[in-house]
């Protein structure tokens, strides 16, 4: 029917008199434009309103070229990371304390007997962060602790901060620097406790000034006399189990945010369970 009427339409706009003139002639070619463009329009509503076919439509979701949110991310150099690829330890179930244990290279002797302590008492390290060269400086002002807390989501946080700045005298600076990681851990709504740096010489402040600002929730390891590694630096891994007894006593005598450390077991229990990630060495 439609190609009748379009034929039928150009037979009669042909044969239809007109003067021959160029403007004539446009006129002609566009009307006959026009009226087969509006029969094609008429047959195509009349097919499918005399047609009993059901038409489909698929919407799709459109791919938009805006990039993904993506979630935060440590501003601090990885190196290792074991957290992805250890099991959920069930022996925990569930945990009193949720620990998330960060500081600088003093972890190297620190993270064996935090961990045997929370397993004796029924709380989950859930992570052992190390940056090794990191001071208070760099904890504050880069988004590093914060990530790791919303990462791990510990109810509880250890840290041993300030090895590395026995002997920096810009006190004021590191007021700022302590200040912000204290605002940093009370948004995250955290428990904490600050092991002090175990100075091998007298430091020029920061050590009081740690003391000062986390009181009472600070241990003051410089008291402590304790066999150290060769470098004359570190405490040896024995020091480092019988510095952290001293460390556990005074956390689980404390009346308010402190955390039950009051069992003590030696175990073999390995480290190797518990998630440790390892920072790239920083200058404070």
């Amino acid at each position: 029917m439609c190609v009748l009427l379009n034929k039928r339409y150009t037979q009669v706009m042909e044969t239809r008199p007109y003067p021959s003139t160029n403007n004539d002639v446009k006129s002609r070619q566009l009307l006959l434009h026009l009226g087969l463009g509006l029969i094609s329009v008429f047959c195509l509503f009349f097919l499918l309103a005399t047609s009993h076919t059901t038409l489909s439509f698929e919407l799709r979701k459109a791919s938009l070229p805006f990039p993904t949110p993506q979630p935060l991310q440590s501003t601090s150099a990885l190196i290792l990371d074991s957290s992805s690829t250890l099991p959920l330890d069930s022996s925990w179930s569930p945990p009193k304390e949720r620990v998330l244990l960060i500081g600088d290279s003093q972890l190297e002797g620190l993270r064996e007997p935090v961990y045997k302590y929370c397993l004796a008492n029924h709380h989950n390290l859930t992570a052992s962060v190390l940056w090794y060269g990191s001071s208070t400086r760099q904890w504050s002002r880069k988004d590093t602790l914060a990530y790791y807390l919303k990462k791990y989501k510990p109810s509880y946080v250890i840290l041993a901060i300030g090895l590395n700045e026995l002997f920096v005298n810009d006190m004021e600076n590191r007021r700022t620097y302590i200040s912000q990681i204290l605002e940093t851990l009370k948004a995250a709504h955290v428990k904490y406790f600050w092991i002090g740096p175990a100075a091998w010489k007298e430091d020029k402040g920061i050590t009081s000034l740690l003391a000062e600002m986390t009181q009472p929730y600070f241990y003051p390891s410089h008291t402590l006399k304790l066999d150290r590694k060769s470098d004359r630096r570190h405490p040896t891994n024995k020091a480092a189990a019988i510095w952290f007894d001293s460390v556990a006593v005074k956390m689980s005598l404390l009346k308010e945010r402190g955390i039950d450390f009051s069992v003590k077991k030696d175990t073999n229990a390995s480290t190797k369970n518990s998630p440790f990630v390892l920072l790239k060495q920083q200058l404070y």
